[in-house]
């Protein structure tokens, strides 16, 4: 077996890590529900109401609020999931109070990550406001004209920067499942980073793969059990019964992905850390090149 801290090439079935995702689901449903339902299905329906109040300009600094606690109750939630993939064994009760005890660390990573991807993007406005661009008169309805070269700079960094950014993004897949199961702060970053050196691709795969799915699925839901809402109910608005039944569809579907998310990253996060580390054995999962 190579030395602790030696650095080794692996291979990861992620077929391996969805069979133990699913295995998970299905033995601990009964403990997910719950969590799903209060903390996932319900935040989601809401902020689906009360979006379009805040767009409209009806209570936009309650509107925010009420998202931005929402959103943060949704992080509870899937910090619970990942807490309960990693220590199934523990239940359901241990798993919500590490999730709380982990919720602050992962809120001030995931303002850390947000001021950063903020200043990676601040040329782009930069820019455009040298060129003379109303950056103002931008945000409304009424598109300013922008200079040849100021639009070349931007396309060109866009171009530059997606790649580099999904790159980051896969790496950092296993941020949370980290956040959980060693009790990081922002050296989560870094060993997050670590973790997911050698499978950006696959990774990447898996994401594009989810996001097909997810979007697909949650598009469905919306459009064709709004249709029939509407005519069996009728009313038009974003406050109707129709509405409301909508919203909580659409939420059950958004939470069965989200849940599955969490799960995943979390059993994938098992499968890399022992390979890493170099315990006493590998995850099956995992083989050793």
């Amino acid at each position: 077996m190579p030395e602790r801290g030696k650095r080794v090439k692996i291979k990861v079935s992620m077929g391996n890590v969805w069979d133990r995702t699913t295995d998970f689901l299905g033995d601990r449903l009964s403990a997910i529900v719950p969590i799903a339902l209060l903390a996932i299905v319900v935040p989601t329906a809401v902020s689906t109401l009360i979006e379009p109040a805040a767009r409209t300009g009806g209570g936009t600094t309650g509107g925010n609020v009420a998202g931005l606690i929402l959103a943060i109750v949704e992080l509870w939630g899937q910090l619970a999931i990942v807490a309960l993939a990693l220590h199934p064994e523990a239940g359901r009760g241990p798993a919500l109070r590490i999730a709380a005890a982990r919720l602050l660390p992962l809120i001030a990573i995931v303002i850390v990550l947000m001021l950063a991807l903020f200043l990676v993007l601040l040329p782009m406005p930069i820019a455009l406001a040298m060129s003379g661009v109303d950056l103002r008169a931008a945000m409304g309805p009424t598109r300013p004209v922008v200079p040849v070269t100021a639009g070349w700079f931007v396309t060109l960094y866009l171009l530059v920067l997606f790649p580099v950014l999904l790159f980051i993004a896969a790496r950092l897949l296993l941020l949370t499942p980290v956040i959980v199961a060693e009790r990081l702060g922002l050296r989560a970053i870094a060993r997050s980073f670590a973790l997911g050196r050698g499978l950006v691709w696959k990774i990447l795969g898996v994401v594009i793969l989810y996001a097909i799915v997810a979007g697909v699925a949650t598009m469905a839901a919306n459009t064709v059990f709004g249709s029939i809402f509407r005519i069996l109910l009728g009313g038009d608005g974003a406050m109707t019964l129709a509405a409301l039944l909508t919203a909580l569809i659409a939420a059950i579907v958004q939470a069965v992905f989200v849940v599955m998310a969490a799960a995943f990253t979390a059993k994938l996060y098992l499968a890399v850390r022992d390979a890493r580390d170099q315990h006493a054995v590998y995850d099956s999962s995992v083989e050793p090149v």
